[in-house]
């Protein structure tokens, strides 16, 4: 998937991270959370009928282990494949859908600005980055997941480097 990247114009990549659509990436953690939170109610209810941890924490932790191996996966693949990535590029950034195609791309010369806003809560940490370009076209908006996103750093000293920011 480089490649289709490469070929956009906007210079060699500098850098590749996981990014998510705003609404997947927050509904996938907000039900991982809701899975992690389940595991915790069955683990309780076990203290009160010890006999039950068979038939209850048994397959509940097996399920909640069998979503975080398949999370770890998929982010392993989906970056060997260049699904849901958000290049940096020397003349700008280009963000890939789940398929590893190019969503959208914004040029570091048609930048006005970046709108950064961070979603820590009990579920979920993220960052919502839109960028902002010179006409009025829609702001490129995608999520960088993680409460410490390197993401969001690198992209904002990309744009500095670039001049667009300050």
């Amino acid at each position: 998937m480089r490649t289709h990247v490469s070929g956009l114009g906007l210079g060699p990549i500098r850098g590749d991270y996981a990014s998510m659509t705003p609404f997947a990436g927050t509904l996938l953690q907000i039900l991982r959370g809701f899975l992690l939170i389940a595991w915790v109610v069955m683990a309780g209810l076990t203290v009160f009928t010890p006999d039950q941890v068979d038939g209850n924490l048994a397959w509940t932790t097996a399920v909640v282990l069998a979503v975080y191996a398949v999370t770890f996966g998929w982010r392993l693949l989906t970056a060997r494949l260049g699904m849901n990535r958000c290049y940096l590029l020397a003349e700008g950034v280009a963000v890939t859908n789940r398929f590893g195609r190019v969503i959208d791309s914004v040029r570091w010369s048609d930048v006005t600005g970046v709108q950064q806003t961070t979603v820590v809560e009990l579920y979920m940490g993220a960052h919502r980055v839109e960028i902002h370009r010179n006409r009025s076209a829609k702001p490129l908006t995608f999520l960088a997941p993680g409460v410490k996103s390197r993401l969001v750093e690198a992209l904002l000293a990309e744009g500095r480097r670039a001049g667009s920011l300050q």
